[in-house]
């Protein structure tokens, strides 16, 4: 069973303006799905369709199973949401902030306990346990707001910028406790974020949207190869032969666009007989930034992406 699927989703305002068209997602469980796009094109107002604060104007979604609708608490035990701008309660501490909202899922008081020892561990916040949430750092109170969206163990997981406002050492930890989710818990992640090199290192499956339309859904592979995005080999060497179709890039290097490994074998066999000389192999493959620009904008060009 998946744990997300939509169909169809059409939401529109005042009957006229459309901020999303058509919308079809189907996301297999314990997947980390990265929702790439602009400001502006749809990925907010679909999550908050998840989340139950909207209703769309047409089509189906449902989450593990479930069919979507305002305010449903079921739907709310089963999910766990932290936006950019989440917050808690100030004057609370951060133990207090975990039985707050613990409370509120109707969690018992002994696995509540152990669920938030458990937490404030995992994102080192043992020390400040007793502190209110008013004297946190910034990267702080994005921890404690993520251990307020785990602290019902829910099976999707909706996270805006998980790592944003932290420093090297405890963004590595959020990244470590998301995979570990998905792949221990199997824990649905469905990740919002504009740092694409952070998307890729972490993501299974990815989404492209714009202006309300969805461009493309599946794994890197699949989505570049819809774009036939091809691996480059770059070999430093000298006396490659012309007719093995290899650019020369100047300072003794050469780059052929290929298909495989096989390719590359059956290159470096054929530059050996000819006479020529390797000095150095290399494969590359396009990144996520570069997918994403080809997607969104037709071109692969690096360019400044939109905040």
């Amino acid at each position: 069973m998946n744990a997300i699927n939509m169909k169809d989703i059409k939401k529109s305002y005042d009957g006229q303006i459309n901020v999303l068209n058509d919308i079809n997602l189907s996301i297999p469980k314990g997947e980390i799905f990265g929702f790439l796009g602009p400001n502006g094109s749809g990925k907010t107002t679909t999550v908050r369709i998840f989340n139950g604060i909207l209703l769309p104007t047409s089509g189906y979604a449902e989450i593990l199973g479930k069919p979507l609708k305002k305010n449903n608490i079921e739907l709310h035990r089963l999910c766990g949401v932290m936006t950019e701008s989440a917050s808690c309660y100030e004057n609370l501490t951060a133990e207090q902030n975990l039985i707050f909202f613990g409370k509120m899922h109707g969690m018992e008081e002994e696995l509540l306990k152990k669920r938030r020892n458990f937490l404030l561990e995992k994102l080192e916040l043992s020390e400040v346990r007793d502190k209110k949430v008013k004297t946190f750092s910034t990267g702080m109170r994005k921890r404690i707001s993520l251990a307020i969206s785990l602290i019902h163990s829910p099976q999707v997981l909706f996270l805006d910028e998980p790592t944003s406002g932290l420093d090297p050492e405890n963004a590595l930890n959020v990244t470590r406790l998301i995979k570990e989710l998905a792949e221990e818990n199997e824990v649905t992640i469905f990740l919002c974020t504009h740092q694409l090199k952070y998307a890729e290192d972490i993501c299974t499956l990815y989404g492209f949207i714009n202006k309300g339309n969805i461009l493309g859904v599946g794994t890197f592979d699949e989505l570049a190869s819809k774009k036939n995005a091809k691996i480059e080999l770059k070999i430093r060497g000298k006396n490659i032969p012309e007719k093995l179709g290899f650019i020369y890039e100047g300072n003794n290097l050469y780059s052929k666009p290929i298909l495989g490994d096989k390719e590359v074998t059956a290159l470096i066999e054929n530059i050996v007989v000819n006479g020529g000389e390797i000095y150095e192999v290399s494969q590359q493959k396009w990144s996520l930034e570069q997918l994403y620009f080809k997607y969104i904008k037709g071109t692969a060009d690096n360019t400044i992406l939109e905040d």
